[in-house]
């Protein structure tokens, strides 16, 4: 947790969104029933999905192999992706990591993990990734790697509710980095909220197309 998050939480302390009580946005008591967890899926269609693999019906035209998903997006769920997000509170950070940490089944010792780059503009207004601050946690509590692969250009906000708009809006805005680490790895793609999977598949082809072996993916909430 940043030094000036330690400094608040001393002086003007969190209260737990469920209960009230001082001291964390989620207390130890109310975190295992705060955000409830959702079946395992198909991102694409819906469909129930064992370790919430991509079916073979959707298979063909994503590159990611499974998606896992922590939560929806809503209740207590919405009020933390809303602070850490709008009200620069990056003490949600390992909260989420946490939660989110639960979806996930064993990974291998070479998989790198890292996050969906954020615009600039938004980067400079919040004064941080939010999804780059959870990869980090993420890594972390997984004793794995995390790394920075990939590059956004272009400031453009998908605004569009629909999955072709989505994917027009998000089409070449991501770059590889370092792809000597890229290259025949296993890696895992962290973001918050999954509203449609266009961003996540247009990172994944990217990543695919700079030699990744696989991609996955993990969200905290899905948001239908």
């Amino acid at each position: 947790m940043p030094l000036l998050d330690r400094i608040l939480s001393v002086i003007a302390p969190h209260a737990c969104l469920v209960c009230g009580d001082e001291g964390s946005l989620l207390c130890v008591w109310c975190r295992p029933d705060a955000c409830s967890v959702v079946p395992e899926v198909c991102y694409g269609c819906h469909k129930l999905s064992m370790d919430s693999a991509v079916c073979e019906s959707c298979r063909h035209k994503s590159p990611l192999r499974h998606v896992w998903i922590r939560t929806d997006y809503k209740t207590t769920a919405k009020q933390l992706i809303q602070l850490f997000k709008f009200e620069r509170t990056q003490a949600v950070a390992p909260i989420l990591a946490a939660l989110t940490g639960e979806s996930l089944p064993y990974l291998p010792e070479n998989t790198l993990i890292t996050h969906i780059p954020a615009a600039t503009s938004r980067v400079r207004d919040r004064g941080y990734d939010q999804a780059k601050l959870l990869a980090r946690y993420l890594a972390g509590s997984q004793g794995l790697p995390y790394v920075t692969v990939l590059a956004r250009s272009g400031q453009a906000r998908q605004v569009g509710s629909s999955r072709s708009v989505r994917l027009r809006q998000i089409e070449g805005v991501f770059r590889p980095v370092r792809g000597y680490l890229i290259k025949g790895a296993e890696v895992l793609l962290v973001d918050d909220v999954m509203t449609t999977g266009a961003t996540l598949e247009e990172a994944a082809r990217t990543l695919k197309k700079a030699g990744a072996k696989r991609v996955n993916a993990v969200v905290f909430a899905h948001k239908q």
